[in-house]
């Protein structure tokens, strides 16, 4: 049972089919992609620091040492955030723009628009790669060969069957059968060759198409930020646990 959506919903953001660079880095400006963007950052840092700072308790607890220097592990740890940010900055843009709405449904619905070119056509989740780029370089600026052996493992499961257990649930809800053909086409996280050659010839013959129609409002679809927010709190007292127990 779906309901369309209404004319105040579609859309807040010049809907774009391949957008460019440019305008993607500067969608920031959106509320609708500013407060997601800093809504996750919020819980992920904060969350991945308490993890990297229980590693290194059970490194400790191993007898393992740092690696690298201070400095040599600061320098490539912030590289690492850096770079990963600003990928998660872009294909959170580009979803804004090609999509029509907020990559999350905890600020405005989500997009309404179902997105399948640029950075999309590569994988299902960009963001993620961008993410799991970040937390690596958290774990390597601490210094924790527990954290990136045995927590990042651990992390990198949980964003995968979040996301294909939320946020892919609501892109079911929302898109239907498009949805399940962009699925068996394009893998969640692992680029394929093929996905990278297409997206480079959509990006050698940028063209901001047309507006594509908006998908309609699935009865009962929830934000999956809630979600979100209870598998880190397991993770944390999971990882607490086993810093205890060792």
């Amino acid at each position: 049972m779906s309901r369309k959506l209404p004319d105040t919903a579609v859309p807040r953001a010049p809907q774009v089919r391949r957008p460019s660079r440019g305008a993607c880095f500067a969608a920031i400006r959106a509320p609708e992609l500013y407060q997601n963007f800093f809504i996750h950052a919020f819980v992920m840092f904060p969350a991945a620091m308490v993890m990297c700072w229980l590693a290194t308790r059970v490194d400790a607890r191993l007898g393992w040492a740092p690696f690298l220097t201070p400095a040599s592990a600061r320098a490539i740890g912030a590289a690492c955030v850096v770079v990963g940010v600003t990928w998660i900055w872009y294909v959170y843009g580009y979803l804004y723009l090609s999509g029509a709405g907020s990559p999350g449904t905890h600020v405005d619905g989500g997009p309404t628009t179902l997105v399948d070119t640029g950075p999309y056509t590569v994988v299902r989740h960009p963001s993620v790669l961008g993410k799991l780029l970040a937390v690596v370089g958290l774990g390597v600026a601490w210094r924790s060969g527990v954290f990136l052996a045995g927590f990042l493992p651990v992390l990198l499961v949980y964003s995968v069957v979040t996301n294909r257990y939320l946020q892919e649930r609501f892109c079911d809800q929302r898109f239907g059968l498009r949805y399940a053909a962009y699925r068996e086409v394009v893998p969640m996280l692992v680029p394929r060759p093929s996905g990278i050659a297409r997206w480079l010839r959509d990006e050698a013959a940028l063209a901001e198409d047309a507006p594509r129609a908006a998908g309609a409002v699935p009865d009962g679809i929830r934000s999956e930020f809630p979600g979100y927010l209870l598998g880190l709190a397991g993770l944390i007292a999971f990882f607490a646990a086993l810093g205890v127990w060792l």
